[in-house]
């Protein structure tokens, strides 16, 4: 039977994908908007297409018409996902992972998925939402520190503002807030969970039509940049976690009846070791998600077998592998080569795939050389 994957986005988390279903002997084309470095990876086809929106909806159109059979989807970003979301009956000829409009909205939303997450029976901290300047006193409620972010992903707000931040009491919070809401639209404020960024958890996973968890693989952060609010610049396997991580994962999406590729984060409090949920990933793969595969859970090759109505992959997990963002080591992180039986793989690099390496680094030394000629 013929069949192919189309991944959406070639960032670092596309690039892991399409790596991950090229090892598992799988055909892949990819979308990206940039064509930037890591469009040089040889385990795809490409084409420069928009990764959400109208522009989106028309590029795989266009792709579709090219196929004498229905791609499996892989997406990257959330903005596709809200996209695919939408406008699910205007995108026929795919095959999908992803459960009702409802359920994917809810997900994505940091105020709309704490009622699953209480259903589950999952620890949340505690938390408020705001919509307007008239909110503010809900932050007196909450035991500070505090860690106030975007209720969804919102580009305008991503043009000006950090991912998160953190703030000692509710006074040194409000003066921001009003800044953050007019770019957000709205804003969640959670008790801040004591402990650094080597407390942050993680259970990536993929469920079936039924909601069956077919593969899931634990990982910790070992740095995150900018640190305690940043994305993932390190992390690592996480074994002793999870059984327990990947107990509550199932709960959690069962509650939700999800299916497709999804993860939870989790933070473990430095003095009391209680795990707490922190927020969803849904219907795609997280920035991190190559640390499952590095380390024999091919998440991506077990949807794609799943979509298809094929045996499922062996797992064949070995925790010998971290995972290191070249990137954020070069913006500042500290994040550690090694561990306790693990040793951590460059993101970017290897031997059998060298043009992203090659074409970041050629990127990097025009722009010091555009910079030197500006002087």
């Amino acid at each position: 039977m013929s069949g192919s994957a189309l991944v959406v986005g070639l960032g670092l988390n596309g690039l892991g994908v399409v790596r991950s279903l090229a090892a598992a002997g799988i055909r892949v084309h990819a979308f990206d908007d940039a064509m930037g470095p890591f469009s040089a990876t040889r385990h795809a086809t490409k084409t420069k297409a928009p990764l959400a929106g109208e522009g989106l909806v028309d590029a795989l159109a266009a792709y579709r018409a090219t196929r004498d059979h229905d791609p499996v989807l892989f997406l990257t970003r959330e903005d596709s996902v809200a996209t695919v979301a939408v406008n699910r009956d205007r995108i026929p000829g795919y095959r999908i992972a992803m459960p009702d409009r409802d359920i994917v909205e809810a997900m994505v939303n940091k105020d709309r998925f704490m009622p699953i997450a209480l259903q589950a029976g999952l620890a949340v901290p505690r938390t408020v939402t705001l919509r307007s300047a008239d909110d503010l006193p809900l932050l007196q409620t909450l035991t500070p520190p505090l860690i106030v972010k975007p209720s969804e992903h919102v580009a305008a707000y991503q043009a000006r503002f950090k991912k998160a931040y953190v703030f000692e009491s509710a006074d040194a919070a409000a003066p921001m807030i009003p800044d953050m809401l007019a770019a957000a639209g709205e804003l969640v404020a959670q008790e801040y969970v004591p402990g650094d960024d080597g407390s942050v958890f993680f259970c990536l996973a993929y469920f079936g039509a039924n909601g069956d968890m077919l593969a899931a693989y634990t990982g910790y952060k070992t740095a995150s940049w900018p640190p305690r609010v940043g994305g993932t610049a390190g992390c690592a396997p996480a074994p002793e976690a999870h059984a327990r991580l990947a107990a509550d994962t199932q709960a959690f999406f069962a509650a939700a009846r999800f299916q497709g590729m999804g993860s939870l984060e989790f933070k473990r409090h430095a003095q009391t070791g209680a795990f707490s949920m922190i927020e969803p990933t849904a219907c795609r793969t997280d920035y991190q998600s190559e640390l499952a595969t590095l380390n024999g859970i091919n998440l991506p090759a077990v949807q794609y077998a799943d979509q298809m109505r094929r045996p499922l992959p062996a797992a064949q997990p070995v925790h010998r592998h971290g995972w290191r963002d070249p990137g954020a080591v070069a913006s500042g992180a500290v994040v550690p080569r090694s561990g306790a039986g693990w040793r951590a793989v460059d993101a970017i690099w290897r031997s059998d795939d060298p043009g992203p390496w090659l074409a970041l680094g050629r990127s990097r030394i025009a722009r010091k050389l555009g910079l030197a000629g500006r002087r």
